[in-house]
């Protein structure tokens, strides 16, 4: 009997035990699930540097010796002057083995210092009028005198003049004649004087020409390319 108590004391022990180490091992798992791992922060990363605009590139005002710099708003350009009598399509040939082209006038001001220059150039030669083939071609759209103003009716040609301001014609001009089987005056030539607008209110002032014509006066040719760096 003292036998039987005793054992049942023991088994009531071992089961409170276990009891006890299970809710332990219950509060255990709960503490893990509610108490994740901390957060790690992200690694500081350095901001780029800002970007710095690329500077503006350097104007290009390089010109062959005795050719003029004319400033132009889309990019410096050269002019010089030839002494040679041909048409107007042997001067544009001449002047590409220049590398360039029978130049435009974009202004007054560039079209008045030409005129000035080919001036000093013909006063020993001739001293009446001469003149100078320019890089204008009369518009296909244009194809007589009266279709189109006269400022609209021909266009640069050498492939960098722009706008109209450089268009100055004489009195009467562009008349538009059409010379027999060369048809319609289609090119452009800049008059000049040996005494300048003094002797003539013509000196710079533009008439249309047969394109394959060969002047008879005094020609010159005014040649353009671009301005370089050195």
């Amino acid at each position: 009997m003292q036998l039987l108590l005793l054992l049942s004391l023991i088994l009531s022990a071992f089961s409170i035990t276990f009891d006890r180490s299970s809710d332990s091992s219950e509060s255990c798992e709960d503490t893990s699930e509610y108490h994740p791992h901390p957060h790690r922060p992200r690694p500081h990363r350095p901001r780029p540097p800002p970007h710095r605009p690329r500077p503006p590139p350097a104007e290009l005002t390089k010109c062959p010796d005795t050719w003029m710099l004319f400033r132009r708003p889309q990019g410096n350009w050269c002019v010089t002057l030839f002494h040679k009598s041909q048409t107007w399509q042997g001067a544009d040939n001449m002047c590409k083995t220049y590398g360039g082209r029978l130049t435009g006038l974009q202004t007054g001001q560039e079209r008045m210092r030409l005129a000035e220059a080919a001036r000093r150039i013909v006063q020993p030669l001739t001293p009446r009028n001469a003149s100078v083939w320019i890089g204008a071609r009369r518009k296909p759209e244009c194809p007589r005198a009266g279709v189109c103003q006269d400022q609209n009716s021909f266009y640069w040609t050498d492939g960098h003049t722009t706008g109209t301001a450089g268009f100055q014609w004489a009195a009467f001009q562009p008349d538009g004649l059409v010379e027999g089987k060369f048809g319609v005056q289609s090119c452009a030539r800049l008059a000049v004087f040996s005494g300048g607008s003094a002797a003539s209110p013509r000196h710079g002032a533009y008439d249309d020409y047969t394109c394959e014509y060969l002047p008879s006066r005094v020609t010159l040719v005014a040649c353009g390319k671009k301005a370089t760096r050195y």
